[in-house]
């Protein structure tokens, strides 16, 4: 049998004659079910149909109805291959990409092709960030009814035996009565995924996951070996940027960018650009990151100057003084930990504690993590509510970074200010710190990313609300503790000098 071919006319053609011929042909019916099982490029190419609800595509392609035959793009048939291989292997894979590449179908219908043609132990879990994006009837936006669209313009030979959608089609769950598969969804929470065992899991945008991004994805690896994230850029501060940069793992990332698209050239990212803001541009079509931040209120940081190439990160360096940049949030507690350098931040390392919730243990953890250092110096700057008592005892945070230290063998100095500065001198400080308009730009700021992840990702996702910072991401507080040593050493509201207590 032939491969279905891929050119609009001929491909309606070739289903249309294979379809006649099966209908009334049990054996032509096996044939064409055994060769789907084969291939599922094969199965896309000839029996699949996708819906263009933009209606931009359908016309383009040559079509007078958005109801199209589903005939993949060869970048397509690249990631349908490669995930078909990462669920059979059982390896986890995270897919960056472009907006409207095709991916929440390609992935939604590749589990219903396992589901239909690969036999029984093929459960399995959609999971996004909000249910409705999961399953909402008639809405094409969703997941669940890609699948039903699909479903319901199979064959009737190719849908499982005894299936009846009243039965097998209920909300976020769809059930293959002949082999027991099943094709669950679920939202976003603390407990996502727990409750089965599957053949893979597809995280859908993942990055744009709030709160629960990390423990979902970590508690997941204890009910399937193929965890599917799919996600466009929104910044480092979130678990999928992690994944696709490493530091959660030896992850395979395939990247779809726009350029791969056949529909898509500089013509229509032209278009693209007058249409979108930067910050959307950047998040649904450049998979930028950093970018793709609305309202950063640090603008100033720049990945590739901060960070720079792997043989400019921040090191640890055992014969020079720490200084240590505390913020007191419980959940969680971060402090960076530097080397100051002729005035510069060498940032080599972090401590973010959103477990403990006590001064002491955080403490505890550094003087364990540097117990080899050299030069016993510490000098400490940060929250000045750390003046007034820690989480569970009537002692200072302060106090008790001076005890713990001293008895570990470090002399520890403390820089607070008697009262808090602005947040508006805090950001348009930490900016000056990180490009310094009296100096031609340069920066005073240096950062390790491998060590240092979490404040890198708040240098990027930390939001502007007007002179104040945005406390809804939670992603602010580790550089709150380096901005509040800026602002008391180098502040631009000159009126906040001399208020160091030490």
């Amino acid at each position: 049998m032939i491969d279905c071919p891929t050119d609009r006319e001929a491909n309606l053609d070739y289903r249309s004659r294979l379809i006649s011929i099966a209908d009334d042909d049990p054996q032509a019916q096996r044939i064409l079910f055994d060769r789907c099982a084969e291939s599922a490029v094969f199965w896309f190419n000839t029996f699949c149909w996708t819906y263009d609800a933009k209606g931009d595509k359908y016309k383009a392609l040559g079509y007078t109805s958005p109801h199209m035959p589903f005939i993949l793009f060869p970048f397509q048939e690249d990631t349908i291959n490669k995930m078909v291989e990462k669920i059979e292997k059982g390896e986890d894979i995270a897919i960056e990409k472009s907006r409207d590449m095709g991916m929440s179908w390609l992935a939604a219908l590749l589990f219903q092709y396992f589901w239909t043609f690969r036999g029984a132990g093929y459960d399995f879990l959609i999971g996004s960030r909000k249910e409705k994006y999961v399953d909402e009837l008639g809405v094409m936006s969703a997941v669940f009814p890609k699948i039903r669209y699909n479903l319901n313009r199979q064959p009737e030979w190719l849908l499982p035996m005894g299936f009846k959608p009243k039965q097998h089609d209920n909300i976020m769950r769809l059930q293959n009565p002949e082999n027991g598969n099943a094709i669950v969804g679920e939202a976003n929470n603390k407990a996502f995924g727990t409750s089965g065992r599957y053949a893979a899991v597809m995280f859908d945008e993942f990055a744009k996951w709030e709160h629960t991004d990390t423990l979902a994805w970590q508690s997941c690896s204890d009910v399937t070996n193929c965890k599917i994230a799919i996600s466009s850029a929104w910044g480092r501060a979130n678990h999928f940027y992690k994944i696709r940069s490493g530091l959660a793992g030896d992850i395979d990332v395939h990247r779809l960018h726009w350029k791969l698209h056949p529909l898509k050239d500089d013509a229509w990212y032209e278009a693209e650009k007058k249409r979108r803001t930067p910050a959307d541009l950047a998040a649904e079509v450049d998979i930028d990151y950093q970018a793709a931040i609305v309202g950063r209120a640090y603008t100033s940081f720049n990945y590739e100057t901060h960070c720079g190439d792997e043989a400019d990160w921040p090191v640890w360096n055992k014969d020079l003084p720490i200084d240590l940049l505390c913020d007191f949030n419980i959940l969680p507690m971060s402090w960076a930990i530097t080397h100051d350098m002729k005035g510069t931040d060498y940032q080599f390392s972090e401590l973010v504690d959103s477990a403990r919730t006590t001064t002491a243990d955080q403490m505890m953890a550094f003087c364990s993590k540097y117990k080899e250092h050299k030069n016993k110096t510490l000098n400490v700057y940060g929250d000045p509510s750390g003046k007034y008592g820690d989480t569970r005892g009537h002692s200072s945070d302060y106090d008790i970074i001076k005890r713990i230290g001293k008895q570990n063998g470090w002399s520890v100095y403390t820089f607070i200010a008697k009262g808090h500065p602005q947040h508006k001198d805090r950001i348009e400080t930490a900016n000056k710190r990180l490009s310094d308009w009296e100096f031609g730009g340069i920066s005073h700021y240096k950062v390790n990313p491998k060590e240092c992840p979490v404040t890198v990702a708040s240098w990027e996702g930390t939001r502007r609300k007007g002179d104040q910072i945005d406390k809804s991401d939670g992603v602010e507080h580790i550089t709150d503790g380096i901005t509040y040593k800026w602002t008391y050493l180098w502040p631009i509201n000159k009126g906040f000098v001399g208020s160091i207590m030490r």
